[in-house]
């Protein structure tokens, strides 16, 4: 069985704010966080000079599965360019099922957030798309894509089901993904051409691959006319800035990074070992990053598995003025 997609991360600018946001506004539930992300290794890990930041971990119903919201204090994160499309490569939408639609919209609405277009769908497959305070891109769902999948551990109103990446090669990232990674292909068309206008890109035209990840989806997608990234871009950039692969088994996690330094695909330092978790960055040959880490089931708590658990304070030097 492959590994599951345990993570997406997000770089924000205010990473109370956009915590509140998304407990309000799906009902996710927080799951502690760290100040510890500074420094050497953090630098290592991540890739980024002496950066620092806030982590906060959310979860939605799934196990082993989060959301982490970066506030990167150094460097100071840049925002999506004002003229960002979804067909720009790089890491653009995340899916969210929603147990009760009408009331999430409501709640949207409430909180100040509009769809960007009309409901899409008939009753019972209704789908539209909004944007989080960064401007990330958010489909909402009304119908599972998987079938088993909303059979959730906890109570939410929301489960985070897929995510799409706008790639250069739609063949090398299938590649990457399926055979170095280890997810699997699946026969689940999780867009067509009418769902383009959703994300405002009405009359466009993708290629599209779908691989699975545990209960989450990875979609692949290729635009003939998508823009590359720029050449300054930092992960540390506001929006979607990796997922990770996760692994309870340290053997699991040992085989997949052989086969990415095998295949030429480096982490942006060795894996950082600590005994009950393991960490490392890797890049993908179109940049893409991915994060693979291992977890014993005893570090959940301290590592943002564990619902119900409040962050700590952000530090003062770094706290925001409002």
């Amino acid at each position: 069985m492959t590994a599951p997609l345990c993570q997406i991360a997000l770089s924000v600018a205010d990473v109370a704010e956009s915590h509140a946001w998304y407990r309000q506004a799906f009902g996710l539930l927080p799951a502690s966080g760290t100040n510890a992300f500074k420094g050497f290794f953090a630098s290592r890990v991540q890739g980024i000079p002496d950066v620092a930041s806030s982590c906060w971990w959310l979860m939605d119903g799934q196990d082993f599965f989060q959301l982490e919201l970066f506030q990167f204090h150094k460097p100071k994160a840049r925002p999506l360019p004002d003229d960002w499309r979804p067909s720009d490569i790089g890491y653009s939408t995340i899916g969210l099922w929603l147990a009760d639609f009408d009331g999430v919209l409501e709640r949207l609405a409430e909180l100040g957030t509009q769809p960007l277009t009309e409901v899409q769908g008939t009753p019972g497959r209704r789908r539209v798309c909004v944007r989080d305070p960064q401007g990330v891109l958010l489909e909402l769902l009304e119908e599972h894509p998987l079938e088993s999948g909303h059979e959730c551990d906890r109570q939410c109103d929301a489960a985070i089901v897929s995510v799409t990446l706008s790639v250069a090669d739609l063949a090398a990232s299938g590649e990457f993904f399926r055979d170095l990674l280890g997810l699997d292909d699946c026969d689940i068309q999780l867009h067509g051409p009418e769902h383009e206008a959703l994300w405002q890109l009405p009359g466009a035209s993708s290629q599209r691959r779908v691989l699975r990840a545990g209960q989450v989806l990875v979609e692949l997608a290729h635009y003939p006319d998508a823009r590359p990234r720029p050449d300054d871009y930092c992960l540390a950039d506001l929006g979607i800035l990796n997922i990770a692969i996760g692994y309870r088994s340290r053997r699991d996690f040992n085989s997949t990074y052989r086969r990415c330094l095998a295949a030429g695909v480096k982490g942006n330092w060795r894996p950082l070992d600590l005994g009950t978790w393991k960490v490392v960055y890797v890049n993908d040959p179109q940049g893409f990053s991915v994060e693979l880490l291992h977890v014993l089931p005893v570090w959940d708590a301290r590592m943002g598995f564990k619902p119900g658990i409040e962050p700590p304070a952000i530090p003062a030097k770094y706290a925001r003025s409002h």
